[in-house]
């Protein structure tokens, strides 16, 4: 093998300080063909915030909490008002914060994306980039598993090498 890659490096006129190199630019090519385009990304980032239901119903939720928050509690203890009344209104402050922050982000997003009326949620672009949306979770999802097996791959290979295990036994059956 020493003798190859001898071969190899005169050939290419490679000395072993290339090699980091080499591996720096080869893992930026990959993670290039990992990302979307910048716009593509932006639009499903758009689509994603301008549904904004769970910023939205988090608010609501806060807003009836507050209505009720006094409900509860006996007109006598004042304490525990006061200390109903400030819960209620940190809530209905930091949720509210929240709804127009995302609304502001999605202003944002229309002014980059140059869109004149918000994207309707059965319209043809918010159909397709949900579903790119949907795909990125799925495949981010699918990563997260095949490095999990992976790990466990490993754990079972230095099992086997240690001699505590059957290693041959448990592949065999984790194969498809």
């Amino acid at each position: 093998l020493t003798t190859e890659l001898t071969i190899i490096k005169s050939k290419l006129q490679l000395t072993n300080n290339d090699f980091p190199q080499l591996l720096h630019e080869e893992h930026n090519y990959f993670e290039s063909l990992e990302q979307l385009p910048v716009k593509d990304n932006l639009c499903i980032h758009y689509v994603q915030h301008s549904q904004g239901t769970h910023v939205r119903a988090d608010w609501d939720l806060a807003h009836k909490a507050a209505n009720s928050a006094l409900n509860e509690i006996p007109a006598s203890n004042l304490l525990q008002i006061n200390q109903a009344l400030m819960a209620a209104h940190i809530r209905v402050d930091s949720s509210y914060a929240k709804l127009q922050h995302t609304e502001v982000l999605v202003a944002h997003m229309e002014i980059q994306l140059s869109i004149d009326i918000q994207w309707e949620i059965s319209g043809k672009e918010y159909n397709h980039f949900k579903g790119e949306a949907s795909l990125s979770k799925y495949c981010t999802a699918l990563d997260e598993l095949e490095q999990l097996v992976v790990m466990r791959l490993f754990e079972l290979s230095k099992l086997s090498l240690s001699g505590t295990g059957d290693f041959s036994l448990m592949c065999s059956s984790l194969q498809c």
